[in-house]
């Protein structure tokens, strides 16, 4: 039986889960006035104690599939009617300016979300809302996060006790707030790995779907970023792509299914997810889902062909990295084809067919014939619920349609059908109806276009593990205690290299946690150090974080309020409390490995900053599980520079194979780093000069330029290098 495929109903809960870590659609800067707690009896705010949800309820849990009569639910709504004026508690504070709270208790749900059906923020209101610990905080909400209608729908933030804060600063307007609806999640749907390492995946889908961050095809990678999860209504779960127009404009215009929308508000309380994948291949640890946006106009919709084109209020931020796709109107696209998705709202994956899709009919009730493609089998992977609305893309990288359902699974992966953007195109004549007038609003004949990236200055993702690294937890050799974490050597302050930069502007950062505290709170730094040989002057800092907040085996996200402006090098940290009560704090890092560059830095007990692998105890060249959100990267040109006194040259350059360093008059071992223009450091090695003279195997590098910085008895000398 054909089935669409978008229907996970999600309770009446909109959104994207976040950690500490939800800072986008969301978030505008600041944190919460309150001090975090135990739980909300703590929190001094009058407490809303929910009724338990009944029985009913429940009675889907653990089905998989379903059809678009019978969604599949995995929250509970309680509609209310809570606002500043009938409930919670005030403070005013000594400025002037004033503070409300309510706190809320579902006992058992896995997440709590809202829907407010009036949010009307001025200048000077912000709202908050977070765990009572505050190991995850959704805001500020503020003015840029209102809509036309007035309605706002939240990520969820796990757990069963969320707090919300309004802050009114003095003299400020006063706000339009009213909580309509708090969700019950007792399904379990944004579900996470368990504060240990497992090889299983979280979430609910199927196995056989390939992670899309393992996807090693470039174009296939840069069109992942073209795709958001989408709930709406807080009912239903789906997929979708943002694509492109001739304008090339970045109008921020998304195609999913129509079926995704039940409701006449459904892209009102509509919230798109970016950027929710496992990092770099590693399937035991889970993306961060902070970065989102809420509510959309609906542009062009045909019920009978199972398309939809929303335009996002907002557009989203260049931190997201995304990207429009291009698209096609091809009657016979070519192989092999693949959709992007989020099966069951799960991270993003990617299914494969090698050969290409046929015209069908897609026989659910009310469809026009012969307007969609059949996928007959897919090689690698498949769909699920929540798939819905996932674009397919053919052997040149441009979408073609979008998944409207069909009987494909893990077990039997046979017959999806996906819209055809060329049956969309004009089928009817209304623009309201068609794609041709939002999607080719100038070259109107124009068949297809390529994808597009908006942001002139496009910020990357910038990381040090290469797909040769092995990632864990690994234990301090003749001691206790982790080599990038709480040790018997009680090290202070663990940091990632990155740079050298004539310039470049940071934007955030990722880090990876292994090992977290579970029972007793303590308080960590997390810090951004410049310096020349070594992290020497503070850039940035965010003091005294909650250790819980940064979940095991989960991406922690920090987004500046303020982009950074950078040059020469920088480290990003993380800086430990002493004594940890056994409750230790430790990042994933790189296995060691003598042929890798060595990026990882440790302060230790001393106060003194040194290389990873100069720390003794059996430790090596690696990498600590840190990444940074990059813009206008720039490497200092130094192909006619030395930074000390002395003739240093490289030759033969261009070269390949092994090249010769010249430094005049000096003996030793060099340490000889490579760098690629985009600042990535791309080999590392110890180099021994005799009498002025070293060689050095670059056959491990690619074709490219790379700066080449050599240290040296405390002197450092950089140069261009050509390698063919």
């Amino acid at each position: 039986m054909n089935v669409f495929k978008g229907g996970l109903i999600l309770g009446l809960v909109v959104l994207g889960l976040g950690s500490a870590d939800i800072s986008a659609q969301l978030s505008h800067g600041g944190s919460p006035a309150a001090w975090p707690v135990v739980d909300v009896y703590d929190s001094g705010a009058e407490v809303i104690e929910l009724p338990g949800i009944p029985k009913s309820a429940t009675l889907n849990l653990g089905m998989e599939e379903k059809s678009a009569s019978q969604p599949l639910r995995f929250a509970h709504p309680f509609f209310v009617s809570y606002s500043p004026d009938n409930s919670g508690s005030w403070q005013c504070n000594d400025d002037g300016s004033r503070t409300w709270h309510l706190a809320i208790k579902s006992l058992g749900a896995y997440s709590i979300n809202l829907i407010f059906d009036r949010f009307v923020l001025h200048e000077g209101n912000s709202v908050f809302i977070y765990t009572p610990d505050q190991s995850a905080v959704l805001g500020a909400l503020t003015y840029q996060n209102n809509n036309p209608e007035g309605i706002l729908a939240t990520a969820p933030i796990p757990g069963d006790e969320i707090i919300v804060e309004l802050n009114i600063e003095a003299g400020a307007e006063e706000p339009e707030l009213l909580i309509g609806a708090i969700n019950h999640d007792y399904l379990n749907i944004f579900k996470v790995l368990e504060d240990d390492l497992k090889t299983s995946r979280m979430g609910y889908s199927s196995a056989c779907h390939p992670e899309m961050s393992c996807e090693a095809d470039e174009l296939r990678l840069t069109n992942g970023q073209a795709v958001a999860r989408l709930i709406t209504d807080g009912t239903e779960l789906c997929s979708g792509t943002l694509v492109n127009n001739t304008l090339l404009d970045g109008k921020p215009y998304f195609l999913t299914a129509s079926h995704c929308l039940k409701g006449p508000n459904s892209h009102v309380a509509s919230v798109f997810t970016f950027n929710y994948a496992v990092p770099h291949c590693q399937n035991n640890i889970e993306g961060a889902f902070l970065q989102t946006t809420s509510g959309s106009f609906i542009r062009a919709r045909a019920a009978d062909l199972d398309f939809v084109l929303l335009e996002m209020y907002e557009m989203p931020a260049p931190e997201y990295r995304p990207y429009w796709a291009g698209w096609s109107r091809t009657t016979a696209p070519e192989a092999p084809v693949y959709t992007i998705h989020h099966p069951q709202g799960d991270v993003k994956k990617i299914s494969y067919s090698d050969n290409a899709p046929t015209n069908a009919t897609f026989s659910y009730s009310g469809m026009v014939s012969n307007a969609h493609w059949l996928v007959g089998r897919w090689d690698r992977g498949a769909t699920q619920g929540g798939s819905s609305g996932g674009g397919l893309f053919d052997a040149s990288g441009r979408l073609i349609g979008g998944l409207s359902g069909g009987s494909a699974t893990c077990a039997n992966p046979v017959s999806d059908y996906f819209f055809r953007l060329n049956k969309a195109w004009n089928y009817y004549p209304e623009p309201e109806k068609q794609l041709a007038a939002w999607l080719a609003p100038v070259e109107s004949n124009a068949m297809a276009i390529d994808g597009f990236d908006y942001y002139s200055e496009t910020v990357k993702r910038y990381s040090n593990f290469t797909p040769s690294d092995e990632v864990g937890l690994f234990n301090l050799q003749g001691g206790s205690g982790y080599y990038s974490g709480h040790n018997s050597r009680g090290d202070r302050a663990f940091a990632e290299h990155f740079g050298f930069f004539s310039k470049a502007t940071l934007h955030g950062f990722y880090i990876l946690p292994a090992s977290t505290a579970a029972l007793q709170t303590y308080n960590v730094n997390i810090k951004v150090w410049g310096g020349t040989n070594a992290p020497e002057v503070e850039l940035w800092s965010m003091n005294n974080v909650d250790a819980r907040a940064l979940r095991i085996n989960r991406e922690y996200v920090v987004m500046l309020d303020s982009p950074l402006a950078l040059n020469g090098n920088i480290w990003v940290g993380v800086e430990l409390q002493y004594p940890s009560d056994g409750e230790d704090f430790a990042l994933y890092q790189t296995a060691f490995r003598t042929e890798r560059p060595d990026n990882a830095w440790v302060r230790g007990a001393d106060n003194i900053w040194r290389k990873l692998s100069d720390t003794g105890s059996g430790a090596g060249s690696a990498s600590f599980m840190i990444d940074v959100l990059l813009s206008g990267v720039e490497l200092i040109d130094t192909s006619d520079v030395i930074i000390d006194k002395g003739n240093f040259r490289i030759s033969p350059n261009p070269a390949r194979g092994t090249i010769d360093l010249y430094i005049y008059d000096l003996s030793g071992t060099a340490r000889v780093d490579a760098f690629t223009l985009s600042g990535k450091l791309a080999s590392s090695k110890n180099v021994m000069l005799n009498n002025g003279r070293g060689i050095m195997d670059i056959s491990g590098l690619a074709p490219g330029v790379y700066i080449i910085r050599v240290e040296i008895e405390g002197k450092k000398y950089t140069g261009k290098l050509s390698v063919i």
